[in-house]
């Protein structure tokens, strides 16, 4: 594992590496789609993970354009913590301004459609039955 700042490094860290792994994608800008493309066009297995969603469930760029140019796209999923539904969402347990806020358990949870909230910050008024059940 090499941390990088920008995603032009992962070109000059690679070396001979025949697969390339990259985490966290969300927190690159665009440049990683070429760098990405760049790879894979010189024969090398390039795997890529990331949010595809911010907590308010707009796309997080680079993925889309990511999963444009990809070969293959798998989307895992985590449990919701409310319900323990398949969940493909993040919510933010805290109130701040700004798109990233980098934290673990105590600023975000998995939340599923129906418990996802992005504009309730609570997390225990997230407790919630799901929607149309009362």
């Amino acid at each position: 594992c090499i941390p990088v700042d920008d995603a032009s490094a992962i070109l000059r860290q690679v070396g001979d590496a025949q697969v390339v792994g990259i985490d966290e994608a969300q927190f690159f800008d665009l440049d990683l789609v070429d760098v990405a493309n760049r790879l894979a066009d010189d024969c090398r297995r390039v795997v890529v993970a990331g949010l595809d969603q911010d907590y308010r469930g707009v796309p997080f760029e680079p993925m889309p354009q990511l999963m444009a140019v990809a070969e293959y796209v798998s989307k895992t999923l985590a449990v919701c913590m409310v319900c323990g539904s398949p969940a493909d969402r993040s919510q933010r347990l805290v109130h701040r301004d700004g798109r990233v806020l980098l934290g673990a358990s105590e600023v975000y949870e998995a939340r599923c459609r129906a418990h996802w909230r992005p504009d309730h910050f609570d997390a225990q008024q997230e407790r919630l039955p799901l929607r149309g059940t009362g």
